[in-house]
C-alpha cells in the first residue's frame, strides 16, 4: 500500500449532462458507476508532502440532485478509501463545505478555514516589519469570527468590519472595544473608504475580483477562487495536475500544518476535537508556519 501523507477530496467542475444524469437514473446509477476513485498521486516536493487526489466523478450540480442518504453512502467511500492509507483527516475542496460537513459522520474534514486566517495573520505580522498600517479592514467572514478578529486586534491597530449586514457584528465590537479595549468597528462593505495605510483582507468570494482604489493601502484577496499567492506550491500542484487556487490549496495546505503542529498523526491515536481550542487553532497553525519558515513561499515578494 501506498504510504501518504493527506489525501484530498473533489468533484469534477462541470456538471454531466444526459439522460442518465437526470435524478431517476442517476439515483440508481451514481453507487455502481461513479463511486470515488483516486484520479491522481500528489507530490509536492518543496514541504515533502505525498498525496492522492479522490475525486467523485459528478459535478456539484449531479451530486445535489441525489438524495441525501445515497451522497451519504457515496461520501462515506471516500472516508473509507483516507481510513484505508491510516490517515487520519480528508482535506476537501472549500467550495463543497455547506454539502459535506454534514455528511462526515464525524472523520475529520479539513477545508482550510484555519489555515486561511493563520495566513492572514502571518501577512500582517510581515506587513507590520516593512510598511505602516494604519487600519486592518476585514472584508467578508470566516468561522469561530470572533476569535479571529480578537486576535487581529492584538495587532494594535483599529479594526473595520465590513459586509454587507453590519449590525450583525456590533455586539461583537462592542465586547471587543470595552472588555479588551480593541479599537473594532462595523460598517457597511465600502471600498470607496478604503485609504492609504489600510491593510485589507477581503474574505468574501463575491468581492474577490473588485478592484481596490486606493494607492498605498495593501488587498490581501483569500477567497475561493483566488490564485497567485505562492506560486512554487501552485506550480507543484499544477504539475500533479490539480488546481492551484485557494480552494484547493487552503485545505492541503492546512493539512500540512496539521501534521507539524501535531495536530494530527499518522497511523496514530488522534487528539479529540475538545481537547483542542478549536477557535484559536489558526493561532497555533501560523506560529507552526512560522518556525518552519512555510510562509516563506507566500512572503518573500513582501518588501
Amino acid at each position: 500500500m501506498l504510504e501518504l501523507d493527506f489525501a484530498f477530496f473533489n468533484l469534477i467542475n462541470t456538471d454531466k449532462r444526459g439522460l442518465a444524469y437526470r435524478k431517476f437514473f442517476l439515483e440508481k446509477l451514481a453507487p455502481i458507476f461513479f463511486r470515488p476513485r483516486i484520479a491522481r498521486l500528489i507530490d509536492l516536493a518543496d514541504v515533502h508532502l505525498k498525496g492522492c487526489n479522490i475525486v467523485l466523478p459528478l459535478g456539484r450540480g449531479n451530486f445535489q440532485l441525489l438524495e441525501e442518504d445515497k451522497q451519504q453512502d457515496l461520501f462515506n467511500y471516500s472516508i473509507h478509501m483516507s481510513s484505508e492509507f491510516n490517515l487520519p483527516a480528508l482535506a476537501v475542496d472549500r467550495r463543497l463545505k455547506e454539502q459535506l460537513l454534514k455528511l462526515s459522520n464525524d472523520f475529520p474534514l479539513i477545508f482550510g478555514d484555519n489555515f486561511i486566517k493563520a495566513l492572514a495573520c502571518a501577512y500582517i505580522k510581515k506587513w507590520l516589519g516593512v510598511r505602516a498600517i494604519k487600519k486592518i479592514i476585514i472584508a467578508g467572514e470566516t468561522e469561530y469570527f470572533m476569535n479571529f478578529i480578537e486576535h487581529i486586534a492584538r495587532f494594535g491597530r483599529p479594526v473595520s468590519i465590513q459586509n454587507y449586514n453590519p449590525t450583525h457584528y456590533e455586539i461583537l465590537a462592542y465586547r471587543l472595544l470595552y472588555e479588551k479595549g480593541s479599537a473594532v468597528s462595523t460598517s457597511y462593505f465600502n471600498p470607496a473608504s478604503w485609504e492609504a495605510g489600510d491593510f485589507i483582507i477581503m474574505l468574501d468570494p463575491d468581492q474577490n475580483q473588485m478592484a481596490v482604489h486606493a494607492p498605498g493601502s495593501f488587498c490581501l484577496k483569500l477567497a475561493n477562487d483566488y490564485a497567485g499567492l505562492a506560486p512554487e506550491l501552485e506550480n507543484s500542484l499544477m504539475q500533479s495536475g490539480l488546481e492551484a487556487n485557494m480552494y484547493t490549496l487552503a485545505p492541503i495546505m492546512e493539512t500540512y500544518l496539521e501534521l507539524q503542529a501535531g495536530n494530527i498523526t499518522l497511523n496514530a491515536e488522534q487528539i479529540k476535537p475538545e481537547e483542542i481550542n478549536a477557535g484559536n487553532k489558526f493561532i497555533q497553525l501560523e506560529e507552526a508556519g512560522e518556525q518552519l519558515g512555510f510562509w516563506d513561499f507566500f512572503l518573500d515578494k513582501v518588501i
